[in-house]
């Protein structure tokens, strides 16, 4: 399991996720009320540490990845569109940056690795 590369890109996807449960600042809605958005990328981090260990059912991989590919576009998108990408800039949302844009990386690499290995199988077995 660890000596495959998409592996070792959703561990350090979900490290990542993981760390970002503390680092996040709270978000204060429109309706002044604190969103706690530092359960997401924790809900996230937990779905690909799971991921990690299907690697012998790789289309349930592939789905899984997809979801949370889908699900962190979308709450880049919202968190972005809630904070202001002028407040972004600021150091102090740094760290959620750097998750958005090193999380979406790895994912796309854990994914992209994981249809080469899809294939891979389905070649050897067609030459059987």
């Amino acid at each position: 399991m660890i000596q495959r590369i998409q592996s070792i890109y959703l561990f350090f996807y979900a490290a990542l996720a993981a760390f970002c449960f503390w680092a996040f600042p709270a978000l204060v809605d429109v309706s002044n009320a604190i969103a706690e958005v530092r359960y997401i990328p924790l809900g996230l981090s937990l779905l690909v540490f799971i991921t990690m260990f299907l690697f012998s059912k790789r289309k349930m991989q592939l789905r899984l990845i997809q979801l949370v590919l889908l699900v962190h576009i979308v709450f880049s998108i919202w968190y972005v569109y809630s904070f202001g990408l002028a407040k972004m800039i600021e150091k102090i949302h740094l760290v959620p940056v750097l998750f958005f844009s090193l999380g979406l990386l790895l994912l796309v690499l854990a994914y992209r690795a994981i249809k080469k290995d899809e294939a891979l199988v389905r070649s050897l077995d067609r030459l059987r």
